[in-house]
């Protein structure tokens, strides 16, 4: 897969910025765990996850769908952690 920015589709460029400011609130919450109430870490892996899925939609399918799985279970722990709090 191609990442030069050129040569990105919008979407593919949106969903890397989306992305990298996922990657940068994961970061913030595992610098500083009380900056944020809940663990932000499961949905920020979720987001960035599904992109990803997005970028290899069209190259590789299986892939994709894979991606998406994982996805879904993060955000299931995620829903799992809220309702134990």
């Amino acid at each position: 897969m191609n990442m030069n920015w050129k040569d990105m589709t919008l979407l593919q460029k949106i969903a890397l910025i989306i992305s990298c400011i996922a990657a940068f609130i994961a970061a913030l919450a595992l610098r500083d765990p009380n900056l944020f109430p809940i663990n932000m870490t499961s949905p920020a892996i979720a987001v960035i996850t599904v992109f990803e899925a997005l970028a290899y939609w069209k190259q590789n399918r299986k892939l994709a769908y894979l991606l998406i799985a994982g996805a879904v279970i993060s955000l299931a722990f995620f829903g799992a952690e809220l309702f134990l709090l």
